[in-house]
């Protein structure tokens, strides 16, 4: 029976390899491997702003410029790199932080690595893929506005009310009035999720709300907008 099965295997495994030959298949020993590239060469990756990915990737990023504190333990623990994505750089070169996902009970997917050179790569699916972060990424750090400086005594005069509102901790005149400002717009400086909050101005003639906005800073600065978050001014109280 053995003698059998031999020759039936003779028989079929070069019809089988001939048919595989004709659907353009091939067996796994003859795969191509990808290549790694060199340490420092990040040219063949996707490049991302900061202000492009989710809010907590900004927060996590300024966490790794202040030194913490972190939310997990693992957050700046050595990234081994051992699927091989990321250029091969020796051990320590590499450093994780966790990127917090809203809602899930654990770290979830999301990462940014460091690199000693100062690269930052993103991934959504827990090392699967990189993107390389471009920092700057079209707007500010945090602290660094570009924008004009406008004195409070040049703008509207409801806008210093609103200052002296704030300072005193109100009451104010809306119910949302001191919520967070999300900065989706991207105008101002990329800071952490509550670093800005947000205050109506108001606008005389309106029975709404209006267009006119102060948004305060973790630092005490003072953002007007009279366009709803189009442009802002830094408003100088001094």
């Amino acid at each position: 029976m053995s003698n059998v099965t031999s020759r039936r295997v003779r028989t079929l495994l070069p019809l089988l390899m001939a048919a595989m030959a004709f659907l353009g298949l091939t067996l796994p020993s003859y795969a191509a491997e990808v290549v790694q590239p060199p340490c420092g060469d990040t040219s063949g990756y996707d490049e991302v702003s900061l202000s492009s990915l989710p809010a907590q990737a900004a927060d996590t990023v300024e966490l790794i410029e202040r030194g913490g504190p972190f939310p997990y333990p693992q957050d700046g623990t050595v990234f081994q790199n051992r699927e091989g994505i990321l250029p091969a750089c020796a051990t320590g070169y590499y450093h994780e932080y966790t990127v917090k996902t809203p809602g899930s009970p654990d770290r979830g997917a999301r990462r940014i690595v460091t690199g000693t050179a100062g690269e930052h790569f993103y991934t959504d699916d827990h090392y699967a893929s990189f993107s390389i972060v471009d920092l700057g990424g079209g707007q500010p750090a945090c602290g660094d506005a570009d924008v004009a400086q406008r004195p409070v005594g040049s703008l509207p005069a409801q806008v210093a009310s609103t200052i002296a509102l704030v300072e005193r901790g109100g009451p104010f005149p809306f119910p949302d009035d001191g919520t967070v400002y999300q900065n989706r717009e991207g105008v101002l400086p990329a800071c952490a999720t509550d670093y800005y909050h947000l205050y109506t101005v108001p606008t005389p003639g309106t029975s709404g709300k209006g267009d006119r906005r102060l948004v305060t800073g973790g630092d005490g600065e003072y953002y007007y907008t009279p366009d709803r978050y189009v442009t802002f001014v830094e408003v100088i109280t001094d």
